[in-house]
């Protein structure tokens, strides 16, 4: 029987190579170990590639525990300078798989997430393909964190522009014989990924989502401050100005400025009456700002929220 055009060919294994860029996270490394073990499809050949950030190697004895026990091979590597951009970079120059698919060190995949990511590469014939990634909040976590962690849902196959490496597939061919695409310039702020992705839809990729390409991630109590909220999206109103709005035209970046100076202006006037009216309201109203704000800033100035500089809450 012949395969089907979404199958691989059975009598060929194919490869993928799925990597990890970790920094002292060696439990959670661990369990994400576990959890990628039986995700290999059929017809499918799996390895894991580990690149450590942590110039202490935190994550060795995790590696070598792994090589002791699992069939699925592992490489490990080492990137001692702080960078999460020179980290991803350097797992890509262990690979040689025909895809290969990211996934951060404090995510656990579904039963099942990468035959959906592949499945959703072969059926759309996609160059990207991302998958969601649902945040786990503690029972006590406070009503305002529930909607900044919550996502909207996108249907399997619609395109997207830009996305994240903590839940990704993709074709080798796109990296075009380069092993390091992340921009190191992006390594102690973040937003590497999303600077590569959308120069990769700027070149035409086709990249797509995948609904059923599920991981999740477990929220620690650092990220539900106020403080903490604010100061990432204050980071990713920096990074948006990084990756796109500094490629508008001159006209365009005059009405972006105008635009935006106006939001931040009425969001400001806004803020003390919703405060008192409703407070889940206010707290959306100022993250929205803080975005903004973090726009105009990288406009105005070239200095940037390291948010990897010293880790807190990744």
């Amino acid at each position: 029987m012949a395969n089907s055009p979404h199958m691989p060919n059975m009598d060929i294994p194919r490869t993928i190579d799925v990597c990890i860029a970790t920094f002292r996270r060696p439990d959670q490394l661990a369990g994400l170990l576990a959890a990628l073990e039986r995700q290999a499809p059929p017809g499918w050949r799996l390895r894991i590639v580990v690149a450590d950030n942590d110039a202490q190697r935190s994550a060795e004895p995790v590696a070598q525990a792994w090589r002791a026990r699992s069939a699925v091979p592992l490489v490990y590597d080492a990137e001692p300078r702080q960078n999460i951009a020179l980290a991803r970079n350097r797992a890509l120059a262990h690979c040689d798989a025909e895809c290969i698919a990211f996934i951060d060190d404090d995510e656990l995949p579904c039963a099942g997430w990468l035959a959906a990511l592949l499945d959703s590469q072969a059926r759309y014939q996609a160059d990207v393909v991302f998958g969601p990634v649902d945040s786990s909040l503690p029972p006590d976590a406070p009503p305002w964190a529930r909607d900044c962690f919550s996502k909207p849902a996108l249907a399997t196959g619609t395109p997207v522009r830009m996305g994240g490496a903590g839940n990704v597939l993709f074709r080798r061919e796109v990296l075009l014989g380069r092993s390091d695409p992340f921009d190191p310039d992006f390594g102690l702020t973040g937003g590497e990924d999303t600077d590569w992705f959308y120069r990769l839809h700027l070149a035409g990729r086709r990249m797509v989502w995948c609904a059923e390409a599920q991981a999740s991630e477990a929220v620690p109590a650092a990220r539900l401050r106020l403080s903490w909220a604010r100061r990432r999206a204050f980071r990713g109103g920096q990074t948006y100005y990084r990756v796109c709005v500094r490629r508008y035209s001159g006209a365009r970046t005059a009405l972006w400025c105008a635009v935006k100076s106006a939001q931040l202006l009425a969001a400001l006037a806004a803020a003390p009456l919703l405060l008192l009216l409703h407070r889940r309201a206010y707290v959306a109203l100022t993250l929205r700002a803080a975005g903004a704000a973090g726009q105009l800033a990288r406009w105005l100035s070239r200095r940037d929220v390291e948010e990897y500089h010293v880790r807190h809450a990744r």
